[in-house]
């Protein structure tokens, strides 16, 4: 059984593999006639479920939506969302070595 916080940090790193090719996708498509914009929800979820009642739902089994807009997309905006996506990645990618950092620390009793 995975661990808690290693399954949220997957799905965080899924959310945002997938939010970085919705924005390539949405860039490449932006003076295709009728493209709607794609994205991926993900915090905004994660962030009811955090709020709600505990015990209906564990933020751990919060999972990445990929889903298709009303709207074209606008290339400030995207180039704004792939910003904080690449910064969110980083950040995801940084909390998953300290995980495994400790993981190994724990197994061989040394760090580094």
């Amino acid at each position: 059984m995975e661990p808690a916080k290693l399954q949220l940090l997957r799905h965080a790193m899924q959310a945002y593999t997938w939010r970085l090719k919705a924005l390539a996708s949405n860039i490449a498509n932006l003076d295709t006639p009728g493209y709607r914009r794609m994205s991926v929800s993900f915090e905004e979820t994660l962030r009811e479920v955090r709020h709600r009642i505990p015990g209906l739902r564990r933020p751990e089994e919060v999972t990445p939506r990929m889903q298709i807009e009303e709207s074209p997309p606008i290339l400030e905006n995207e180039l704004m969302e792939l910003a904080d996506t690449q910064m969110r990645t980083q950040l995801t990618a940084r909390a998953l070595r300290d995980y495994f950092d400790l993981m190994r620390t724990a197994i061989t009793g040394r760090t580094g």
